[in-house]
């Protein structure tokens, strides 16, 4: 900042003290001055603890566009990213962002690694929006498929306390000559425009304000200079009395006394309030650039410097998001001033007037995924729990890039959210008492969660039924106890297990624990079938053959089968275990069916991809290494027997709801009907569904009680999300 001087400390340390003196010797009294002496200490301590708040964010994953996929998919997806197009137009053209995440997202060699600004070109059968998309061109070249940009879905807050008050907040503070010239430029312009030449207080604003607020009664206007303004951000007092302002003239006199001029600027920079994202509060013109345009400070055009300088006076009611119009307004006003104070030239102002705004996509909470963020933060705990405690992880400023897709993740929280009421309604539940469920989504192929729901709705309630519940899962543990019979291979007559096996659904009794204990387990419909296939019982969910079954393969088979197929709670090691007494978490019931539906080849189900440090720097990568944890025969086997559950078993109203894709999967109903479930898999995903009660009141009605299964509650929400899910597809 070549206009301001620079005077040596020693000279602004004794012009402090000469203040002081005069300010006692204009009879002020001793007391005040101590008072003084008092508040200029806790404003002197806030001006030097500056400090820095660089949020971790939680970045979706890239978004694959690609022909097949629906007009109405890919236009909520340019829009949630804030491209720019004409929804009326067919071809659709945009330009695509500047890569500014890890390559490594991207698939190897693809055509946009190393572009920048390519025009793409998407051409669609009409503009209805149910048309699909039919071909890509990036340039003058087609292309398969085109990538987007990772979308920001959490911001990880930092609590601080001032005076009191409790506040979320995130800054990135930078020194003076980090931050371009424009910016102070523009918002002295607007704010102060007398700022290089005062000494804390602007008499003639100070006078304009008191004919203002004179005419008005009131205390409209402030007349503040950015020093005052910096005074009561830091005194964290903002009510407009008349005590404290007087405290602020005289604090601001003693700031200007004992700071440099770019020393109170460059605080007041990082330190300028500029809105919010939820219950999260934005300071400073770092996180501002983030916030409005998606940029770093040094890559904003002077448009938009002088937008985002125009919010100080005001930051709601001149958001671009709510009132473009008022904005811009404010914008050109900036300009205005910045040509009046000679800080840029007309033409440069008026050019200014011309160049595109492109707002980053608006943030109207910290979080748009929130059960997702927070498996997401668990995890990261997990992981870096060696280097970084919990707290430090939320202000170490990583860019967090996940394996999230947002538009399943919404599909998926619909589908929950509109699902679940009307189970309430449908078995006439009293309202006060409450449905829930959960969903998690995994794509078997790369091991990647793209959807995860822990509850119908996380404002109400942030217990996350993902990440902390565990329940016996019912009937949706069979196939594991088929699998573990078909590892062993033949049966104790020598017969060869497969789907066709014969097993006999009859009364059965099972003495056990030296003859001390006897089993006797019955069918949901509590009737039999008599002799049937294997296929037929699986398909059916019959109890009794099951539970033969398991005895014959033996429980310790079946607890290894488990554990290879990705279990790592307690297997209780009783007769019932075939039937699903066991309680797992949704992610482990999910990795188990992942498992059957990658054809016996699995690794870690992972939410992360990588991290970067805030500059861009690699700081960690996570590779999906799979490999085989079972011979694809016998797996291929309880895939074809699971396809049976759709086509003649439990789960045979999918088709008349809609659903008519080739899928395999299994019900789950817990013997109190506390629990229902369904987990299921097409060739693309692997998904599971829980719908229950967290805990079941005394005065919940037996119908209800009696009638919540895995068929009628879990499977329908789940057909609901995976019809939109592969939409396209």
């Amino acid at each position: 900042m070549n206009s301001v001087s620079k005077p040596k400390q020693g000279k602004k340390k004794l012009r402090t003290a000469w203040l002081f003196s005069f300010l006692g010797g204009i009879g002020l009294g001793t007391s005040f001055g101590v008072y003084l002496w008092i508040l200029y200490g806790q404003l002197a301590r806030a001006f030097y603890q500056q400090e820095q708040f660089i949020p971790t964010r939680i970045y979706s994953d890239v978004t694959r566009i690609n022909p097949g996929q629906l007009r109405k998919q890919i236009e909520e997806r340019l829009k949630s990213r804030g491209y720019s197009f004409t929804p009326s137009d067919n071809p659709i053209h945009f330009s695509l962002h500047p890569i500014d995440y890890p390559l490594y997202l991207l698939p190897d060699s693809h055509p946009i690694l190393g572009e920048r600004e390519l025009t793409v070109t998407l051409g669609f059968e009409s503009t209805n929006a149910l048309s699909p998309l039919q071909f890509i061109q990036l340039g003058n070249h087609d292309v398969k498929d085109v990538y987007l940009e990772p979308e920001l879905v959490a911001t990880l807050s930092h609590t601080s306390v001032q005076s009191g008050e409790t506040k979320k907040e995130i800054r990135t503070s930078l020194k003076f000559e980090q931050i371009p010239a424009n910016i102070w430029k523009a918002i002295i312009a607007i704010e102060d425009q007398h700022y290089l030449e005062h000494k804390g207080l602007d008499p003639r604003g100070m006078l304009r304000a008191f004919w203002v607020n004179l005419k008005t009664l009131s205390l409209a206007q402030g007349g503040s200079t950015i020093t005052q303004q910096l005074v009561k951000n830091l005194m964290a007092r903002h009510s407009k009395n008349l005590v404290r302002k007087m405290n602020e003239l005289f604090l601001s006199l003693i700031l200007e006394a004992r700071f440099e001029k770019e020393e109170i600027l460059e605080r007041y920079l990082n330190e300028v309030y500029l809105g919010q994202v939820g219950n999260l509060e934005v300071h400073g013109v770092a996180e501002g650039a983030q916030h409005f345009f998606g940029k770093k400070l040094e890559d904003l055009n002077l448009g938009e410097i002088a937008l985002m300088a125009g919010l100080i006076r005001g930051p709601g009611y001149y958001s671009p998001y709510r009132y473009k119009k008022r904005a811009m307004e404010r914008q050109r006003l900036v300009l205005r001033k910045m040509i009046e104070t000679g800080q840029i030239a007309e033409a440069e102002g008026e050019a200014a007037k011309r160049l595109p705004i492109r707002l980053a996509p608006p943030q109207t909470v910290s979080t748009k995924a929130p059960y997702f963020t927070d498996y997401v933060k668990a995890e990261l705990f997990r992981l870096l729990k060696k280097n970084l405690t919990e707290q430090e992880l939320t202000r170490a400023g990583f860019k967090v890039f996940t394996t999230l897709d947002t538009e399943l993740n919404t599909a998926a929280q619909r589908a929950i959210a509109e699902g679940i009421p009307s189970l309430e309604t449908r078995f006439k539940l009293p309202p006060h008492q409450r449905i829930e469920g959960a969903l998690a989504c995994v794509e078997q192929s790369t091991g990647y969660l793209r959807a995860l729901i822990g509850g119908r709705n996380y404002a109400e309630s942030n217990f996350n039924r993902i990440l902390n519940m565990k329940r016996q899962v019912g009937s949706t543990f069979k196939p594991i106890v088929y699998l573990a019979a078909f590892q062993k291979s033949l049966d104790p007559h020598g017969i060869p297990y497969g789907p066709g096996h014969p097993a006999e659904d009859a009364p059965w009794t099972l003495h056990f624990d030296q003859n001390r204990q006897e089993w006797s387990p019955k069918n949901y419909e509590k009737n039999y079938m008599g002799w049937i296939s294997f296929r037929s019982a699986l398909a059916h969910s019959i109890n009794t053959v099951a539970a033969k079954l398991g005895y014959e393969v033996g429980l310790e088979n079946i607890i290894r089968t488990g554990r290879a197929l990705g279990i790592e709670s307690e297997l209780p090691l009783v007769p019932s275990l075939s039937l699903g007494v066991a309680e797992l978490s949704p992610i482990e019931l999910l990795k188990v069916y992942a498992t059957l539906a990658n054809h016996g080849v699995q690794d870690e189900l992972t939410v992360i991809r990588g991290i970067t440090e805030n500059d861009g720097k690699g700081y960690a990568r996570f590779v999906y290494q799979p490999k085989p944890v079972f011979e694809p025969g016998p797996i291929d086997l309880t895939t074809h027997m699971l396809q049976s559950v759709f086509t003649e078993g439990t789960a045979i109203s999918a088709k008349a709801m809609g659903f008519e894709r080739p899928a395999a999967g299994k019900t789950g109903t817990t013997s109190h009907h506390r629990d229902a479930w369904f987990a299921g898999y097409t060739p693309e995903l692997t998904t599971v569904v829980w719908v229950g009660m967290d805990q079941t009141a005394a005065s919940t009605p037996h119908s209800f009680i009696a009638s919540l299964t895995g068929a009628n509650s879990a499977l329908p929400i789940w057909i609901h999300f995976m019809k939109q899910a592969l939409l396209g597809t």
